[in-house]
């Protein structure tokens, strides 16, 4: 074989060696450096869409915690008065604060009221949390310790989107009684509207475990397809456990435009070396190795260290030339790209913070142009001008009883001037303290919630003590308590046994009630109980049986409705027992613990029988021998 034909030979296998070196690194060290960047891209889109839902939850601490800072709530958690249940307890609440949900509680976990509106439609919804109106232990803890939480919760209804907040007396002082919850529904429509705040187009669904059981092990899972990058996102409730996956699929535009860089670099190089492969028969030397090599090193040293700022500026008018600039201009082209990812990442951070922080101080001014429209009304109120026209008489020409007169009336303007002085002083300390909040919201922290468990360990004749305790003297005086053996004969259970002990208290008050309207010295109160086991958990029966208060059969069913205000001429004798016990309260707080209540009476002239079943959970402490009903 020829020189030549060696040569050519030779040189052609060393250039297709090198095209295949160069299309190597490129695949292996370019084209992945492409494939991070979208899956980074992909990670801050779903940031983006975690940061919104943390800018609605906190939109809804800010509500919850206008509600919960007020001093009219905070005395209606004490005293329950009309007034503002009817002025801020109803549908409008719920629109004026652009929410689904809205649920007051007391500190014992018992909700006072509660309401909810189907974002659609409009109309009320039934919407219980976690299913059972049972707060979960993070929500506890938040109550018992005062503290703002906000996350998400497990409803009937679907996920809610929620925040709590103490019911506090107005100027963030305690104690706490209770908390305020406001929330919304994470349906379709609420979705859409947080993906449009982030920017992203987002899939949303349930979560399900997987065959094994098992959850995965991190919370945002990336995966790269043939057309797009998908990203997958547990979101969670305060107690860990997951409830909604949200999946983003962001197309491979990066990866493509580089794959389709990388091939037009392959095809230039292809295209030098099939030239230089001519000229290389004449010219072997420094004219081609040389620079080849150059161009080579640069390459690789650009696909190692991924500096884009390093340019081979080559003047040469050849084809090395020519590649070369091709590689420059890649390169350039390849870091325009990434600082334009860059800025636009950057900018869409900057609108998102400013949007969440404009948010925040709007729903803070809102009370502070209320507190300072009432300075300015107070300040223009003073009767300033009665004060310069007193004085003025009181220098005029005047004679001394009317001087008299003129000092007494000054005098009096002047307390009013000092009352309204004093007023108005007191609206700008509260305008003080708007503007003071407006600065504490900026650098709001969430405090970790600390407490306990609502249900305790008791015996049933614990349980029966602890509320007979709670009656008065005189009505203790009015009963004989009798308590069956069964009762006695019961072991521990795991109780809401503040709850309970309430509803006994207002049974044996029944009683004793009943006593003193029928004329009698004392009436008799028996108390039973016996648990009935299953294997969901099993039944605890309570009866409670009272010589006095009976009633007519039919009036049974109306002990236990909603107390009417009549004139005592016209109230019958059910509704009358009613109106003093609240059986109405012992109903429904029965009913939201799963329970239930009946009452039964052979008529007025006998007594009558309280039957209370209660579910029970076979997680608590075991009992002894169990005991039958009398």
């Amino acid at each position: 074989m020829r020189v030549r034909a060696k040569v050519t030979l030779l040189l052609a296998l060393l250039f297709t060696a090198l095209i295949g070196t160069q299309w190597a690194i490129q695949q292996q060290l370019v084209l992945p450096r492409f494939e991070e960047l979208e899956r980074q891209g992909a990670r801050t889109d779903m940031q983006r869409f975690e940061l919104a839902i943390e800018r609605e939850l906190q939109g809804l601490s800010a509500g919850a915690s206008d509600w919960g800072n007020w001093a009219d709530t905070w005395r209606y958690m004490q005293r329950r008065n009309a007034q503002y249940e009817q002025a801020n307890l109803n549908d409008t609440a719920l629109r004026t604060l652009k929410v689904d949900y809205i649920a007051l509680i007391d500190g014992n976990g018992r909700f006072v009221w509660n309401r909810a509106l189907d974002p659609l439609s409009g109309e009320r919804l039934a919407i219980r949390l976690e299913h059972d109106d049972h707060l979960g232990p993070a929500w506890a803890r938040a109550l018992a310790g005062g503290v703002t939480v906000s996350g998400l919760i497990d409803t009937n209804a679907g996920v809610l989107l929620a925040s709590g907040a103490p019911i506090l007396d107005g100027f963030s002082h305690g104690p706490s009684r209770g908390m305020v919850i406001v929330g919304r529904l994470f349906d379709a429509g609420e979705k859409q509207r947080i993906a449009n705040q982030a920017q992203v187009s987002l899939k949303l669904r349930r979560w399900r475990p997987d065959p094994s059981g098992r959850e995965p092990r991190d919370d945002t899972r990336v995966s790269t397809g043939a057309g797009t990058i998908d990203v997958e996102h547990t979101l969670r409730d305060l107690s860990g456990r997951a409830l909604l996956v949200a999946s983003i699929a962001v197309p491979r535009t990066v990866s493509r435009q580089g794959a389709q860089a990388v091939r037009y670099s392959t095809l230039s190089v292809s295209i030098a070396a099939a030239i230089v492969l001519a000229v290389l028969i004449y010219l072997i030397g420094r004219i081609v190795l040389g620079p080849l090599g150059t161009v080579t090193a640069h390459a690789a040293r650009i696909a190692a260290a991924d500096d884009l700022s390093v340019r081979l500026d080559s003047r040469r008018r050849d084809e090395l030339g020519t590649l070369a600039a091709s590689i420059d201009n890649m390169v350039e082209r390849l870091a325009q790209s990434r600082r334009e990812l860059i800025d636009r990442s950057f900018e869409s951070g900057v609108a998102e913070n400013a949007s969440g922080v404009l948010h925040e101080l709007g729903n803070a001014m809102t009370p502070l142009t209320v507190h300072a429209d009432t300075a300015a009304k107070r300040v223009a109120a003073m009767p300033v001008d009665d004060l310069k026209r007193g004085v003025e008489e009181l220098y005029a020409d005047a004679d001394s009883d009317r001087r008299e007169d003129l000092r007494q009336y000054l005098q009096l303007v002047a307390a009013e001037l000092a009352l309204a002085q004093e007023r108005a002083g007191e609206s700008l300390l509260q305008l003080l303290k708007y503007s003071e909040s407006i600065q504490a919201a900026l650098a709001a922290q969430r405090q970790q919630p600390r407490a306990g468990a609502v249900m305790q360990a008791m015996t049933p004749a614990e349980l029966v003590a602890r509320g007979l305790e709670r009656l008065t003297a005189l009505q203790r005086s009015r009963l004989e308590i009798d308590l069956a053996p069964a009762l006695a004969a019961l072991g521990p259970m795991t109780l809401p046994c503040t709850t309970l002990a309430m509803v006994l208290q207002k049974l044996a008050q029944y009683a004793a009630d009943a006593a003193q309207r029928a004329g009698l010295g004392r009436a008799r109160l028996r108390l039973s109980a016996w648990r009935r086991s299953s294997e969901g958990g099993g039944t605890l029966r309570l009866l409670v049986e009272s010589s006095a208060g009976g009633i007519a059969p039919a009036e049974t069913t109306a002990l236990f409705q909603k107390p009417v205000r009549v004139d005592s001429g016209g109230t019958s004798a059910a509704q009358a027992s009613a109106l003093g016990a609240d059986l109405h309260w012992c109903a429904n707080t029965l009913h939201a613990l799963g329970g239930s209540i009946a009452a039964a009476s052979a008529g007025p002239a006998d007594g009558i029988r309280f039957e209370i079943l209660l579910p029970l959970n076979e997680a608590a402490a075991p009992a002894s021998a169990g005991g039958h009903a009398a």
